[in-house]
């Protein structure tokens, strides 16, 4: 069964910027897939979609069966307990310690009480970073930051996670630790899907990699490296060019969508 399916999604913001053009894909239960591309090309948004915290503008998005827009908004928050998150908009709180940082996605899905405090402990556990439990985010490296944050995301007990750019602003040994606790995440069984510009990481991972430029998916590869597409300024050039010759002649079928705040960034 798939865990994500994306078919002709499109995503246009109000302010006319397209984040997402006519892409479809399908992503397997316990799939690691990497989704790279120039800064702005969509990534970001991307995972905003599978998670649910943007809206497609047309096309149809299923997570784990589900189809996302026929999702009642009574039911959204359970819907999201399948999906861990990893952003970097979402960081740790700086008056809270390690372990109460985590704790509080277990308070936010009414899981509190000895099993959640037990949980929280056995994933600080797995990250290495027991020992920081009780210290703030000032107090501990980035490296043990970002673990914290991988902690977060998984204390749930999610099936799918979602990890944007999870290796931002880390060392090279930090960022080689965080891709070797993805995969060993995945080896039990868990969907990663991850956004990243860590051209030499994605390819010594050697997964299954989506491509996208300007909002385009451009490529989709198996046992892949570091596509030079996601950097190619020419290839992102021609899609934009095309776009907006589109755009002139009339022939672009997706409205911008005016549910989308002006704050809205293309990621």
């Amino acid at each position: 069964m798939e865990a994500v399916v994306f078919e002709n999604v499109n995503k246009v913001f109000a302010r006319g910027e397209v984040a997402a053009e006519d892409i479809s894909f399908r992503i397997r239960k316990g799939e690691f897939v990497f989704v790279i591309g120039r800064s702005g090309a969509g990534k970001s948004t991307l995972l905003r979609l599978m998670s649910a915290q943007e809206r497609a503008t047309s096309g149809r998005i299923w997570i784990n069966g589900q189809e996302v827009n026929r999702i009642p908004a009574k039911k959204m928050p359970y819907f999201r307990r399948q999906i861990g998150v990893m952003q970097p908009d979402l960081g740790l709180l700086e008056d809270k310690t390690l372990f109460d940082n985590v704790y509080l996605s277990v308070i936010a899905t009414e899981q509190q009480g000895k099993k959640g405090r037990r949980r929280v402990e056995g994933l600080l556990r797995a990250m290495g970073i027991l020992n920081r439990a009780r210290h703030y985010p000032r107090e501990v490296s980035m490296g043990e930051a970002a673990r914290a944050l991988l902690a977060r995301a998984m204390v749930i007990g999610p099936s799918i996670l979602l990890a944007d750019e999870p290796t931002a602003n880390l060392d090279p040994d930090a960022s080689w630790d965080m891709m070797c606790l993805l995969a060993e995440l995945n080896r039990q069984g868990v969907t990663v899907v991850v956004a990243s510009h860590n051209q030499e990481l994605v390819s010594i991972m050697r997964k299954r990699v989506l491509t996208l430029s300007a909002g385009r998916l451009v490529a989709d590869e198996r046992n892949a490296v570091y596509n030079v597409r996601a950097s190619d300024v020419m290839e992102e050039r021609r899609i934009l060019h095309e776009r907006e010759y589109r755009k002139q002649n009339g022939t672009v079928s997706d409205r911008p969508d005016s549910r989308s705040d002006q704050s809205d960034r293309i990621g």
